[in-house]
């Protein structure tokens, strides 16, 4: 139990209300630095967004790895991309994903793939060899004995919140599948920079989705 002493004092309205005290956002910056600071990583207030976005990301495509094998717990996914998007929404950032938005968003972009292809279609699982979406592993359908798209085109997004920037990935499948049945694609574009990261959507925004 803290003997800390709260020395913040509520002040009313006149008819009695609560007013919420002022914290700054400065100070917000200053308390998620701190929490950093203990596990080693030292950054300015302009480094959290990205360090925050990066974390969503990667928490994001271990979740679509991961969330196949039923022997593999999720559950550490599922609560840090929450917590995440709760953090950058407390300190202003532009919004990251929840785990199910994550979901949605793969199962939208199967949806749209599903609709490209004529004939029977059957589902795959793919997995990204490189990249911004380097270790994602999505079940996606594809035309009938002849596996999932040849090329894939996804979104990215690189910069923070002051400066975001937004673009494509365009992926290309090797010829076979692997002797486990995953089809894996690889990076065709040279251009992409090194600081891009994958651009989910959220639900609002899942029309968006590249495919």
């Amino acid at each position: 139990m803290s003997t800390t002493q709260n020395l913040s004092i509520q002040v009313y309205a006149p008819d009695g209300t609560p007013i919420p005290s002022t914290v700054s956002r400065e100070h917000l910056l200053d308390l998620a630095r701190g929490a950093y600071e203990r596990g080693g990583t030292h950054l300015t207030r302009g480094d959290i967004d990205i360090e925050l976005a990066e974390a969503a990301d990667k928490a994001a495509c271990s979740l679509l790895r991961d969330r196949w094998n039923d022997d593999f717990p999720i559950a550490a996914y599922v609560e840090l991309l929450t917590t995440v998007a709760a953090l950058r929404a407390v300190l202003g950032f532009d919004p990251t994903p929840t785990a199910r938005e994550v979901t949605d968003w793969a199962e939208k972009l199967g949806e749209r793939l599903g609709g490209e292809i004529d004939g029977p279609a059957s589902l795959s699982f793919i997995k990204f060899a490189n990249g911004p979406y380097k270790g994602a592993v999505l079940r996606v359908p594809g035309a009938a004995d002849q596996g999932p798209a040849a090329a894939l085109t996804l979104p990215i997004a690189w910069g923070d919140t002051a400066e975001p920037g937004h673009g494509e990935a365009r992926y290309e499948r090797d010829a076979e599948a692997t002797d486990e049945g995953l089809w894996l694609y690889r990076l065709d574009d040279e251009t992409v920079r090194e600081d891009a990261r994958p651009h989910i959507t959220l639900t609002a925004e899942s029309d968006q989705v590249g495919a």
